[in-house]
């Protein structure tokens, strides 16, 4: 015969595995969701400090700013609004500017502010708008959603500000 305590004790192990395997199976097959670019950061710090700005691939940083035309040469891999490409704001140091990765071809290194020639865009529900100017002022190419701009016509090797925001 069972005692109550028993039977609770059934019960609970067979929701708890019941939880478990719902919970793993909702998980299945299912793609991380992408990154908010228009989040507000109160510094640059995790554009400067994240593996991701250099990462292949990336669900966080799915805007890419290339050295070259035709998305060729270095590039650098942008997941927020950056006010001042040459002066990203970190805390307690001085700005430092934005640099292209290391070791990704033709101007690996350099600064991208004012140095990028074309821009991919894989966001989803995204356009990133490259500025002419600091503070997303001037001049504009806009990268609608998973698209890209093999030359960028208004701000080739004159940008300095990146913003996004949501096509409606």
């Amino acid at each position: 015969m069972q005692t109550s305590t028993t039977s609770r004790r059934r019960l609970r192990a067979a929701l708890v595995a019941a939880v478990m395997g719902a919970s793993a199976f909702s998980g299945a097959g299912m793609a991380h969701a992408e990154g908010d670019p228009t989040a507000w950061i109160s510094s640059d710090e995790m554009t400067i400090m994240s593996m991701e700005t250099c990462a292949n691939q990336s669900e966080e940083y799915r805007f890419r700013l290339y050295y070259s035309p035709d998305y060729k040469g270095a590039w650098v891999n942008i997941g927020h609004n950056i006010y001042d490409m040459l002066a990203l704001k970190m805390p307690y140091s001085p700005a430092r500017p934005l640099y292209f990765c290391p070791n990704t071809g033709t101007g690996s290194g350099q600064v991208a502010g004012n140095n990028a020639a074309s821009a991919y865009n894989w966001y989803e529900g995204y356009i990133g708008t490259v500025y002419y100017s600091a503070g997303y002022k001037g001049a504009f190419d806009m990268v609608g959603a998973r698209s890209g701009h093999s030359t960028l016509w208004n701000t080739r090797n004159d940008n300095r500000s990146i913003q996004f925001s949501r096509p409606w």
